[in-house]
């Protein structure tokens, strides 16, 4: 059982495979028949209560009213992955988030991710943060559409996909070389690295080409979600993939 809050998140979550089985609705809320009505599509359990209830629930009050109890999102393990990269499509597109601490910052990744196209997300297994219920509100629903892995080795699994011809670019501050001028027209993979620290030294030197984005202003480093949605959609520009 899973805790799922915020509207796009449970919009998303009531439209997925994973069914809600209880949604705990504000009384007062102005969507409530919207989501009285997704309840029902659900076969789900409506429970109206004060907004303390839900403040309760879920440790916050960043909530916007909806929480879901559901059953646990769709896993996709290293077999899943090998089985579907094993000769990777020509337009094969991966991200990988190397040890990623604040979860609204690896749900933001998600959403972004999600909408750009990605075809799965890897994290390493014990490094960083997982999918909990404030980077599934970040995510926006995109953890419904993302396939998500968790690798029990980073950098031995980025060096098993580069084997199966799939570049990996990896972003670091101290990169010379510009976010745009490798060519993404292959197979491709993106990594980024923590906030503070980057990527870690494996991670680092498996990479094919490491690339940095300017910043100005004494700035140290951009977001790692904005930074993240500059390299994704450089991916889409050079693919013609505009909508």
């Amino acid at each position: 059982m899973r805790i799922v809050y915020g509207i796009h998140a449970v919009r998303a979550l009531g439209q997925g495979d994973q069914r809600i089985r209880v949604l705990h609705v504000f009384r007062n809320m102005k969507l409530r028949a919207e989501f009285e009505s997704l309840a029902d599509s659900c076969g789900a359990r409506v429970n109206l209560c004060q907004r303390e209830v839900l403040d309760a629930m879920v440790g916050s009050r960043h909530h916007q009213g909806v929480v879901a109890e559901a059953g646990n999102r769709r896993e996709y393990s290293e077999e899943w992955l090998t089985a579907e990269f094993a000769q990777p499509p020509e337009d094969t597109f991966l991200l990988a988030l190397d040890s990623v601490e604040d979860p609204r910052n690896l749900g933001a990744c998600v959403r972004t991710a999600a909408a750009a196209g990605v075809h799965a997300l890897l994290l390493p297994k014990s490094r960083g943060t997982d999918m909990t219920p404030v980077a599934e509100k970040a995510a926006s629903g995109g953890a419904e559409v993302l396939p998500i892995v968790l690798v029990s080795n980073l950098a031995r699994r980025l060096e098993w996909l580069k084997e199966r011809g799939i570049q990996v670019v990896g972003a670091a501050i101290e990169a010379e070389q510009a976010w745009s001028s490798v060519d993404f027209a292959g197979p491709t993979l993106l990594v980024l690295g923590s906030e503070g620290k980057g990527l870690r030294r494996l991670t680092r030197e498996v990479c094919d080409q490491l690339v940095s984005l300017p910043v100005t202003n004494g700035m140290a480093s951009l977001n790692l979600s904005v930074a993240t949605g500059v390299l994704l959609y450089e991916v889409l520009r050079q693919r013609g993939l505009h909508h």
